[in-house]
């Protein structure tokens, strides 16, 4: 098992940031509310925007980019205490290095610091994503049935919280 960095990104991030979001984007389409062909079209400046709103965290072997975890406030008057998780994923040849465990314990110690909440959606067909964040202390709030629709039908999206400083299940 090979050794990962993890570094917060920045706006000078967004071409390999970029490039490792399309490549997720065409290689698990059914773990995001994108999709390869709404990003593509998008100019480099759509994603330092990205980087420049919300902190992204990113896994990096060798200085390539295979995993990241993305942390949103959320923009209502009332609802600044929140954060949103977006955009975690990890490049398939390197799944099982607990890098997914490593980003999200990176986020979390910073959304605890920041947000009284922090919420997020996985896709009910998405088990290890699930079973990821129920171990990070996330709970199930609600479902929200066809949530997400694209040319191979609807997903229902589990809708998770988890309050600040709770400790992680075993």
């Amino acid at each position: 098992m090979d050794s990962f960095e993890i570094t917060v990104l920045d706006a000078n991030d967004a071409a390999a940031f970029r490039q490792f979001r399309l490549t997720a984007l065409q290689d698990a389409p059914q773990a995001f509310g994108s999709s390869y062909a709404a990003e593509s079209a998008q100019p480099l400046t759509f994603f330092e925007d990205r980087l420049c709103s919300s902190k992204v965290w990113a896994a990096s072997k060798g200085g390539t980019i295979v995993g990241t975890a993305g942390l949103a406030p959320w923009l209502g008057v009332r609802e600044r205490h929140k954060g949103f998780v977006w955009g975690v994923f990890v490049a398939s040849q390197v799944r099982g290095q607990r890098i997914a465990q490593a980003l999200l314990t990176e986020l979390l110690a910073y959304g605890n610091q920041h947000y009284e909440q922090i919420t997020l959606s996985v896709t009910a067909e998405n088990m290890a994503a699930f079973r990821l964040y129920q171990q990070a202390g996330f709970e199930v709030y609600g479902k929200e049935p066809n949530a997400l629709k694209d040319e191979t039908g609807y997903s229902d999206e589990l809708l998770m919280v988890r309050f600040a400083n709770k400790k992680p299940s075993e």
